[in-house]
């Protein structure tokens, strides 16, 4: 069966938030990005995804979730970048953006 975005969403927030120590948890949501094989998330601290803080940037890959198996992986930004199949569209629900105009 394949992994939904909504899954997929929830094994991020699962992973990532409850050892979070970096600024405020964030997942930049507005956009549902994805291949055929994954999605990939905009996962960081809010300080520096939506306020530009650099002190709170953090290096490393970027999180996906390949949807055959709803496991977890890491790919290198450049990989993510340069990978002509990627495709974004505007997700009708974004959870972060939602609970930022509060």
């Amino acid at each position: 069966m394949t992994t939904t975005y909504d899954q997929a969403f929830e094994t991020i927030i699962s992973h990532f938030r409850p050892k979070w120590s970096h600024g405020t948890f964030y997942i930049d949501d507005q956009e549902i990005v994805e291949t055929d094989e994954l999605y990939v998330f905009k996962v960081g601290a809010r300080e520096w995804l939506v306020d530009g803080d650099l002190s709170f940037a953090i290096a490393g890959g970027i999180p996906v979730v390949y949807k055959d198996s709803g496991q977890l992986g890491s790919l290198p930004s450049v990989t993510v970048a340069t990978n002509p199949n990627v495709r974004m569209r505007p997700n009708p629900n974004p959870v972060f953006a939602a609970a930022d105009s509060e």
